[in-house]
């Protein structure tokens, strides 16, 4: 009936309907996906690869709308202008607006990177540059290489490799650079339209974005020759850039509790030990990374200072009551163990008296056995027993009351901790057989699961050694190789003002270890 009475209503809605689905803006279907980048239309822009420049803006015109991303962190200008130019995205259109008092006779080059992408697709112009020169010539020279983290030997990304005029070695702490360059996710760099000169290189991983190395925490690395620009192209050497060397300083004092108080210091290995103002009486001391432990008889809660060099830290009085009334706690620091190894035991506050006439080793059939313990050398925190484990068995150790004695005064409750002795199959060996190694230095090698030191070896003026490991467990490893110049055993980072490079480090992954595997594998010293 609505049909009929109202003919031309519905032709009117039908007809708007269409209108409306014409006029709205959608993505054609069907056809090649669109895949290229946007293309510069050249008789709109501003003319590129120009000499004698002396316009005071760039205009850049492109066939298709696009986007601008992280223009900021993506525009390379080399050599570097004396104030940032200011990047607009006006229509279809890029509009640079540079400075007044740009360098005479000087070719500037302005890399894009990937920041210019077509809007629908998001197909990225990769690496476009434009050039200019003030004066009668375009500088041609190229340059390439590639910058590493010698820490982790993983490509450094977002470092800027810088060119400096020979003869002014401070000039990386004093002055911006002639030209930069930025590194991408594989590390590599390039740079072109270089002025034929001499340059001193460096890399940076510039924290806060003033092209001068004066923070703490930023990455550095030089080439340690000058590099003279003869040839069109030349592809210089890998640098390695690395964090700066900790200055020797207390960086906090933790008094945990009257009796232990904790000093965070900086600097390399060995560590100066602090001295404390008054004197703390008693004291037993122990080094944990970069953490120095100070025990001492918690009768009268410590106040005073922590003194390194210049560096002066008060330490306030400790929080909580004395733990001298709290039992003493040992821990099982061993999981399964292999049958010629040792199980490890530890406490929190190292070790005064240990009475071994109240300690009992027993298996579940055997009842009891004899053991030896032996404490620690180096680690005053922990002990080791051994016995004449068998296989596949489990053992029970108990430490009676007053069995340990910690340098608090405090001695355990009765403790039982479980012993459960793998088979010998359960578990591999290891060889390395090294090669190509400099027989006037010394190496150091590390076996790791993780962050965990499966395995140290030092290789002394040797250039060739076979190292091996037994008893090892299954899993994955990574081998830390690196060369230990001051024979302090620890990998040195390097140090620009005494142009001393980092220490040499390489990193090898050999295949898995599997239970009951002899697993051999060969490295070269490069």
């Amino acid at each position: 009936m609505f049909f009929q009475k109202h003919p031309f209503s519905l032709l009117w809605a039908i007809t708007a309907v269409c209108l409306a689905s014409c006029a709205a803006p959608k993505t054609p279907t069907g056809g090649p996906v669109d895949a290229a980048p946007p293309v510069i239309i050249q008789e709109e822009s501003t003319p590129n690869q120009q000499t004698n420049f002396k316009e005071d803006e760039i205009i850049i015109t492109f066939d298709e709308w696009f986007t601008i991303k992280d223009i900021a962190s993506q525009l390379v200008i080399s050599p570097l202008m004396p104030e940032q130019p200011v990047v607009k995205q006006k229509g279809k259109s890029i509009i640079i607006s540079l400075p007044d008092s740009l360098r005479e006779k000087t070719t500037y080059t302005l890399n894009f990177g990937s920041s210019i992408a077509d809007l629908n697709e998001g197909n990225v112009l990769e690496n476009y540059a434009f050039v200019f020169s003030t004066g009668d010539i375009l500088d041609s020279v190229k340059m390439s290489g590639k910058v590493t983290n010698a820490v982790t030997l993983v490509p450094a990304e977002g470092v800027w490799v810088m060119l400096y005029p020979v003869g002014e070695d401070s000039a990386v702490y004093k002055r911006k650079p002639e030209y930069v360059a930025k590194t991408n996710k594989e590390g590599k760099w390039s740079m072109s339209n270089i002025r034929a000169d001499s340059f001193s290189v460096v890399a940076l991983k510039d924290d806060n974005l003033n092209f001068l190395y004066d923070q703490d925490t930023e990455l550095f690395g030089w080439i340690d020759f000058n590099i003279y620009t003869l040839r069109p192209t030349s592809l210089l050497p890998e640098i390695m850039v690395f964090p700066k060397e900790r200055q020797l300083l207390i960086r906090d004092v933790i008094h945990v509790r009257p009796g232990w108080i904790k000093v965070i210091v900086d600097g390399p290995i060995p560590k100066q030990v602090p001295r404390f103002n008054p004197e703390v009486e008693g004291s037993v001391t122990a080094w944990d990374g970069d953490t120095l432990h100070v025990w001492y008889k918690p009768v009268k809660n410590y106040f005073g200072e922590a003194i390194l060099s210049e560096d002066t830290i008060r330490i306030r009085i400790a929080p909580g009551a004395s733990p001298v009334s709290l039992p003493l706690r040992i821990s099982a620091l061993t999981g399964r163990l292999h049958p010629l190894s040792s199980a490890q035991f530890g406490v929190t506050v190292p070790f005064d008296m240990i009475d071994t006439s109240l300690i009992m080793l027993k298996h579940d059939s055997l009842g009891a056995l004899p053991f030896t313990l032996q404490r620690d050398s180096v680690n005053n925190r922990t002990l080791s027993v051994s016995a004449g484990w068998k296989p596949l068995s489990r053992y029970t150790i108990t430490f009676l009351p007053g069995a340990v004695t910690d340098v608090w005064g405090r001695v355990n409750d009765t403790i039982r901790h479980s012993i459960i002795v793998n088979a010998i199959d359960q578990f591999g060996d290891f060889t390395m057989i090294v090669e190509g190694l400099d027989s006037t230095q010394n190496y150091v090698f590390l076996v790791k699961s993780g962050e965990l030191i499966a395995a140290r070896f030092i290789i002394e003026k040797q250039s060739s050694a076979q190292l091996k490991k037994q008893s090892i467990a299954p899993g994955k490893y990574i081998i830390e190789v690196f060369e230990d110049l001051n024979g302090n055993g620890i990998w040195d980072s390097g140090d620009y003002h005494t142009r001393r490079q980092p220490e040499r480090k390489m990193f090898f992954t050999p295949d898995a270890m599997r239970a009951g595997w002899e697993l051999e594998t060969k490295i070269t010293w490069q």
